[in-house]
């Protein structure tokens, strides 16, 4: 029996423990959550700072350029807005901007 991409993701986002945001600055990020954030991101993120975070950089910041060793900064901006970007406080749990950490702060997966 196989689940669907979006039950699988669902799923995942309850079965992972709340990555603290002090762990995930180690640059160890599970595969399962850079997954899941490179969902979310799309979701979320993408129609301003592009697909798979590429974009000209030129009015929305670059999220390849992040500082990876910045992850109270990320949570901070994500939570109230920076900038032309809206909070996302209320429409974001604390588990969707961890795994969006999981996927940006990895490089979409390409330097974990």
């Amino acid at each position: 029996m196989t689940l669907s991409l979006h039950v699988r993701s669902a799923l995942l986002l309850l079965a992972l423990p709340v990555a603290s945001l002090a762990q995930a600055a180690s640059g160890r990020f599970e595969t399962a959550q850079i997954d899941a954030g490179r969902e979310q991101y799309n979701r979320t993120c993408a129609q301003c700072h592009g697909r798979n975070m590429v974009n000209a950089g030129t009015t929305v910041y670059d999220l390849r350029k992040f500082p990876v060793d910045q992850p109270d900064r990320f949570h901070q901006s994500v939570a109230n807005g920076k900038g032309n970007m809206p909070s996302f406080k209320e429409a974001l749990t604390p588990e969707q901007v961890a795994v969006l950490w999981a996927f940006v702060g990895s490089r979409g997966g390409k330097e974990n």
